[in-house]
């Protein structure tokens, strides 16, 4: 609990922050490149502490196929969730009510390709850099560095506690700098907010049944499904709650790469197969950015809507979610 209660902290005065300053019209576009910068160093970091661990780097193989199949639970609970409250709000696999006029699909052109490629990148860099942490961790400091390991990873926790302190000030200050994710919310209605509320729900029953089933302990399993795509930050929350956990953060650092990475190649089937709400559902947190122009392209303009509402809802669930899950 003082962990959560130190993130959020800093996470807070952040918002407040810059709810003020935000007022003197400033520039705050340097908060983004600064950010990566500090989620770089983290996933180096956390990749690190992997390689040291000897259960992680000789299960890399069973933990890949355990994360592959942890996503397929999680994306299937969640297109499940949303595909039952579809039906009890009479709506149809358009997004539209049964009782209107069913509307033919309108193809837009995807404008937003750089961008798409951009972010794409950014998850291809990050992966190297875990990578990258783990192949120094296991044949550099573990392999060479033996009788200090246990310094190292004292040295590791503190500064993955001070990388993540510093990470979420810069979360809460982009926040508060936009000034609009909860008025959004809001507008968006009760309607619209309960199909990401659906898909979290899905996400967390039928994804944490298959971790309990795997071996995972309840908080372990709560917390990897919690994650919701967001690779970035959850898997570091969870390694900087103790090494017992490693295992478990390498498994959700996985699964959330291949959950955002199935919904770069996946939303345009499901949406096909099963419906444009349900596709919104497939990437977790990615669906408010990354996987935005793919849902616009696939379905409608106006199920973008939808897509920004769950993202921006299951990123408000996994900062809560995940520190408190660790905190129990």
């Amino acid at each position: 609990m003082k962990l959560l209660a130190l993130y959020w902290s800093f996470m807070i005065i952040a918002y407040i922050l810059a709810v003020r300053l935000k007022k003197k019209d400033l520039d705050f576009s340097w908060t983004s490149s600064a950010m990566m910068v500090i989620v770089y160093l983290l996933c180096f970091d956390m990749g690190l502490r992997m390689g040291i661990n000897e259960e992680v780097t000789s299960n890399v193989g069973t933990i890949g196929l355990t994360a592959f199949a942890v996503t397929v639970f999680c994306v299937g609970g969640s297109i499940g969730a949303i595909t039952l409250l579809r039906k009890i709000l009479h709506m149809d696999r358009y997004g539209d009510p049964i009782t209107d006029k069913k509307e033919e699909r309108v193809a837009v052109s995807d404008d937003s390709g750089s961008d798409r490629l951009k972010n794409l990148l950014t998850t291809i860099l990050i992966i190297i850099v875990v990578g990258g942490g783990m192949a120094i961790g296991a044949f550099v400091i573990a392999g060479r560095f033996a009788e200090h390991l246990e310094a190292f990873d004292k040295g590791s926790f503190l500064s993955l506690v001070i990388l993540l302190c510093i990470l979420l000030f810069f979360v809460g200050f982009d926040i508060g700098s936009k000034g609009s994710i909860f008025e959004i919310l809001r507008k968006a209605g009760l309607k619209i907010i309960a199909f990401p509320i659906a898909a979290i729900i899905g996400t967390m029953i039928v994804g944490t049944i298959a971790c309990l089933v795997m071996g995972f302990t309840m908080r372990e399993s709560l917390a990897i499904c919690a994650g919701f795509g967001w690779y970035s930050y959850a898997p570091i929350v969870i390694a900087g709650a103790g090494n017992q956990f490693i295992v478990a953060s390498a498994v959700s650092f996985m699964h959330n790469v291949m959950r955002e990475i199935s919904g770069i190649i996946f939303i345009p089937l499901i949406a096909r197969k099963f419906g444009y709400i349900e596709a919104t559902g497939v990437p977790g947190s990615a669906a408010m950015d990354v996987c935005m122009p793919i849902v616009e392209h696939a379905c409608r303009p106006d199920t973008a809507i939808y897509s920004f509402t769950t993202g921006c809802v299951m990123c408000v669930a996994t900062s809560i979610g995940v520190p408190l899950i660790m905190s129990l």
